[in-house]
């Protein structure tokens, strides 16, 4: 049985910060082997969990390598956070970041060993693969790791062909999105194990087949699979091991789509309709069926267009769940983080709270990343009332604790990144009772959407060796 209290027990150094009793716990299990996963719930400290392993790795094997270097991949936005950690539980290393706009200097500092942590961006990855490959890592680091599911994007390819002597993955969702997922990480770890992908696709995946496309139901011999990962796996749910920390509960608020949006969401609905029936006969390409109905999904959010010349989808004016943000906003004086997927979604929202002198940060892709690290800042110090961030952009890597309420205009078709934006505030550092609040378009598919998001995600939690009812 995992030891379940967090008092402090130790010190990793003088002056440092103390591991909880689980972090320690999980230092002490994963320390002397070579390639492990730390899987714990999104906001259980894995960054200072993985650099207290690069620390003692470096104390227990002084000689394996010559000035060690430590190659940490994570997501640009989360830079900052990655520089803070090491400045906290190991100040003797130097770190050095690339720089996204000129990569030249951060390439000469490992050819001329001027750090001993290194912190890039994943994808950068295919960008430096060449340079990479020639150092011998002492660890590499791959911060949410999650990002090398797909077994064939570069920046997967690129991970493995860079060699190390320790491998240590994060991810509070190791599969992603589909069970298959999971493949491509372990491949990483342990390439001789697990070398081939559709020997475990026709083990652990339970698929149907019509007219030669598979469609995933289900896992098989989920527990065979968590004894072959249990001596280098672990994971922990927060409330497991962190008994004080608030709860979280969710609330939904559905809203009445106005004359124009429901005209127009209902005749997308419609060409939807005839375009499914058209296709019917034929596989299912289950990316261009999410392309239609996340384009469905748009039309629920706010009126829509679709521009001739483009294809692209255009948001704008009247939007119900705006509106019900707005008075959500306009019923408490308390900070409030806000996702979409639509980056649209929140320019739109930005112009409101503009309008209504509302202090907030918007966080979608092309916010640089200075600005990101200060509306991070601005927003856990008080000094703005919303974070408004794209779930792909915001959901990931940062800490949000400042608020304990999160309102999602729509969800992620991933239930694993939603799970990851729910978790930007319920974390180590919350000391409110989390409130999520999902606002619904009647009639629409949002409901649906919810119960889908449901069902993968109880895949993914049985796959995780995780076989309980919640939700």
């Amino acid at each position: 049985m995992l030891p379940s209290a967090i008092a402090p027990v130790r010190e990793v150094m003088p002056m440092s910060p103390k591991l909880y009793e689980f972090q320690k716990y999980a230092v002490d299990f994963l320390v002397d082997k070579r390639s492990v996963l730390l899987g714990d719930d999104m906001g259980l400290g894995k960054s200072p969990q993985a650099i207290v392993l690069d620390q003692e790795r470096r104390i227990k094997q002084p000689n394996l390598v010559k000035n060690p270097k430590t190659l940490v991949i994570t997501y640009i936005g989360i830079f900052s956070g990655w520089q803070e950690h090491f400045r906290l539980w190991n100040p003797s290393l130097r770190v050095k970041t690339i720089n996204n706009k000129d990569r030249l200097p951060f390439l000469k500092a490992i050819a001329e060993d001027e750090a001993d942590v290194y912190i890039c961006h994943w994808q950068s990855l295919r960008f430096i693969i060449e340079d990479l490959k020639q150092v011998k890592w002492f660890h590499i680091i791959g911060d949410e790791i999650h990002a090398t599911q797909n077994r064939k994007s570069q920046q997967s390819k690129a991970l493995k062909e860079i060699p190390a002597i320790y491998k240590t993955g994060l991810s509070g969702t190791p599969a992603f999105d589909k069970p298959d997922d999971l493949w491509s990480i372990l491949n990483w770890l342990y390439p001789d194990h697990w070398s081939s992908y559709w020997r475990y696709y026709n083990k652990h995946i339970i698929f149907t087949d019509f007219n030669g496309y598979r469609t995933i139901v289900g896992v098989a011999h989920a527990d065979e699979l968590q004894r072959e990962m249990s001596g280098f796996y672990i994971r922990r749910r927060k409330e497991d091991v962190l008994l004080d920390l608030p709860d979280k509960y969710n609330t939904r608020v559905e809203v009445d789509m106005s004359p124009r949006q429901a005209k127009a969401y209902e005749s997308m609905r419609e060409d939807m309709l005839a375009w499914v029936g058209e296709h019917e006969d034929e596989p299912v390409a289950a990316p261009v069926v999410i392309a239609q109905l996340t384009r469905l999904q748009q039309f629920s959010d706010a009126f829509g267009t679709i521009d001739r010349d483009s294809g692209k989808m255009l948001l704008a004016e009247p939007s119900s769940k705006l509106d019900a943000v707005m008075q959500i906003l306009e019923s408490t004086n308390e900070q409030i983080v806000i996702f979409s997927q639509f980056a649209q979604m929140i320019k739109m929202l930005g112009q409101r709270l503009e309008k209504a002198n509302i202090p907030h940060g918007l966080f979608i892709g092309d916010t640089s990343a200075r600005d990101r690290e200060q509306i991070i800042e601005e927003f856990q110090a008080g000094k703005l009332k919303v974070f408004a961030g794209t779930i792909a952009a915001g959901g990931i890597g940062i800490t949000l604790t400042a608020s304990s309420t999160v309102v999602f205009i729509d969800r992620s078709w991933s239930p694993a990144l939603n799970r990851q934006a729910e978790d930007r505030l319920h974390r180590i550092g919350q000391k409110n009772a989390v409130q999520v609040i999902d606002i619904i378009s009647r009639g629409t598919i949002d409901a649906k959407r919810h119960e889908e998001i449901n069902l993968k995600w109880a895949w993914i939690r049985e796959l995780l060796g995780e076989n309980d009812d919640e939700d």
